[in-house]
């Protein structure tokens, strides 16, 4: 549960430090490629946007300016160890209502991309059957195996997460 937590902040902590784009640019732009248009597929999701808006206002200001000190630690080069040790003590310091909005955020942003990549991996074995020498069939399988891992991830982070994240309060 920490776990989902902890992947949540680093989600918030990367949208944060991207300046999430409005509404308006949610719906996207056919030029910009494949991964913006999924990064939009799941911003359009208005139970992700409610979410995000409120994860975002409750962050304390400190809580902000930690965030900050990850991202530049983590750009600086610091080991996996240093950026868990800083991370456990942002999302420990976090109130118990955030550290929840967090939790379901990442609960729905799996469920949302899952379900996308899903669609999309059979749309790409439809353009296979149709052209097979087109579209290799390595592609809609990994799409369906990433879109099978986000599907679970929420129960994988449920069962590790106090083993990797455990909070000592």
């Amino acid at each position: 549960m920490v776990a989902k937590r902890a992947l949540a902040l680093v989600l918030v902590a990367s949208l944060l430090a991207a300046s999430i784009p409005g509404g308006a640019r949610a719906a996207g732009d056919a030029a910009t490629g494949p991964a913006v248009a999924f990064g939009n597929l799941l911003l359009r999701d208005t139970q992700v946007q409610e979410l995000l808006d409120t994860v975002v206002g409750e962050l304390p200001p400190a809580t902000v300016g930690q965030l900050e000190q990850l991202a530049q630690l983590a750009d600086s080069g610091a080991t996996p160890q240093e950026i868990e040790q800083q991370l456990q003590v942002i999302v420990c310091s976090l109130p118990t209502a955030t550290q929840s909005d967090i939790e379901q955020l990442t609960n729905r942003l799996s469920s949302v991309g899952g379900i996308g990549l899903i669609a999309a991996s059979l749309i790409k074995f439809k353009q296979h059957k149709d052209n097979p020498t087109q579209i290799p069939i390595g592609t809609p399988i990994a799409l369906e195996l990433i879109a099978i891992a986000l599907l679970l991830l929420p129960t994988i982070l449920g069962i590790a997460g106090g083993t990797i994240f455990g909070c000592s309060q």
